[in-house]
């Protein structure tokens, strides 16, 4: 026996309202996944291991090996070497045979020129200093909005705790830079501590990108962050309804 429609219906719009619902949940239990001693350990933890990922893994982008450091005391870095040209190449060459492999037409020579001009002339430039050093934070972002994403597209396994505990994490790692950057515009005594906080002794990101690269104001590189930092939620949205009319099409 067929199930009556008004059931059909309540389980459709209960299906459509699950993903806000655990998003709004990871809202609440994000900062309390922040604020509480040992899962606020555990956030750090995450949080410096994405960071430091972001680094290592865009120095070795641009031709620069680099390894991820976290001490279990509180510190975390990521140093790169000197750069190797020779790696730049093979990187370059290496994404120009995937593309000449994986795609055809206009869209081959756009990735060829990219790959084979486009990158080089970028990994050889000043600007991957600073990208470097915003690839930290970027890291966090970047696994954030996969957490938000996966939140309200149901997880790998489209478990309700799965979906809870993307939504905390990506609320988290979000929350995490929008106080940060906020403080950092705001507030001097956020920035008298932001100077002294630095792991390992070193200077912190966004004061080497201020100071030594681009010589702005500790705030206008904090608010220039906390934009990309607010771009995150929408970006999640936009890419599930993105993903789910590509698999409607499929």
């Amino acid at each position: 026996m067929p199930a009556p429609p008004e059931w059909i219906d309540a389980s459709k719009r209960r299906e459509q309202l699950e993903p806000w619902l655990f998003l709004g949940l990871g809202a609440i239990t994000g900062p309390v996944f922040g604020l509480t001693p040992m899962l606020g350990y555990m956030g750090w933890f995450l949080a410096s291991l994405v960071h430091e990922m972001g680094h290592a893994g865009f120095a070795w982008f641009c031709g620069m090996p680099a390894f991820p450091a976290i001490a279990l005391d509180g510190h975390a870095a990521a140093m790169h070497g000197e750069q190797s040209p020779a790696l730049v190449i093979g990187i370059a060459l290496a994404l120009s045979a995937v593309a000449w492999s994986k795609l055809d037409g206009w869209k081959r020579w756009v990735a060829l020129g990219v790959a084979g001009f486009v990158y080089p002339a970028f990994a050889f430039s000043s600007a991957r200093e600073v990208l470097h050093l915003l690839a930290g934070h970027g890291g966090e972002l970047a696994f954030a909005t996969l957490a938000l994403w996966k939140c309200l597209d149901g997880g790998f396994t489209r478990s309700k705790a799965e979906r809870l505990l993307y939504g905390t994490v990506g609320w988290f790692l979000v929350g995490r830079n929008a106080f940060l950057c906020f403080g950092l515009m705001t507030s001097e005594a956020a920035r008298a501590d932001y100077d002294t906080s630095g792991s390992f002794g070193l200077t912190n990101d966004f004061q080497r990108i201020a100071e030594d690269l681009l010589y702005w104001r500790l705030e206008s590189v904090a608010a220039l962050m906390l934009v990309g930092t607010l771009l995150v939620v929408p970006i999640a949205i936009a890419f599930t309804f993105l993903w789910r009319r590509l698999h409607r099409a499929d």
